[in-house]
């Protein structure tokens, strides 16, 4: 089975945060991602900032110190490997849905749209290799998942 179901991890990723984690968190953090956030007013265009993996909150934190709540989200990520030498494997598309359609807080949501591109490089293992069904000559290959992931996230910024 070539199809990898990235969509949740990146879903988590995206809007995946620690509530102790500092406001002015930097984006050069090897536990946290930064991307481009477009929402409707009164939140304009904003960059983000987010644990990665932290599947235990909803909320992430602008560059200029906000918050964001993300009440509901859903995502599509369409991933794709490419082996150094060898084939261009897609890896199909999945989707990710989750939370809440607003509740109490519906007059209050503020859509956002994103896109997230990512790219991780590693060396093929026999294992991999079996896994992607390719010939054992590919073993220690490198190899390149690149992933993007679109989505819009229904937020809440405490005290709009």
């Amino acid at each position: 089975m070539r199809l990898l179901i990235l969509a949740p991890f990146l879903a988590i990723a995206v809007f995946g945060a620690s509530s102790i984690m500092p406001a002015a968190a930097a984006p050069d953090n090897k536990n946290t991602t930064s991307f481009d956030v477009s929402c409707a007013e009164p939140l304009g265009d904003v960059t983000t900032v987010s644990t990665i993996g932290n599947s235990s909150a909803d909320v992430v934190f602008t560059t200029d110190g906000d918050v964001l709540v993300a009440k509901h989200i859903s995502a599509t990520s369409t991933d794709t490997l490419t082996v150094e030498g060898g084939p261009t494997i897609p890896l199909g598309e999945s989707s990710f849905e989750g939370g809440a359609k607003g509740g109490v807080f519906q007059d209050r949501l503020i859509s956002c749209d994103f896109t997230i591109e990512s790219q991780n490089t590693f060396r093929l293992s026999k294992r991999a290799v079996a896994f992607f069904e390719l010939g054992d000559e590919f073993i220690g290959a490198t190899a390149t998942i690149s992933s993007t992931l679109t989505g819009t996230a229904e937020v809440i910024a405490p005290g709009n």
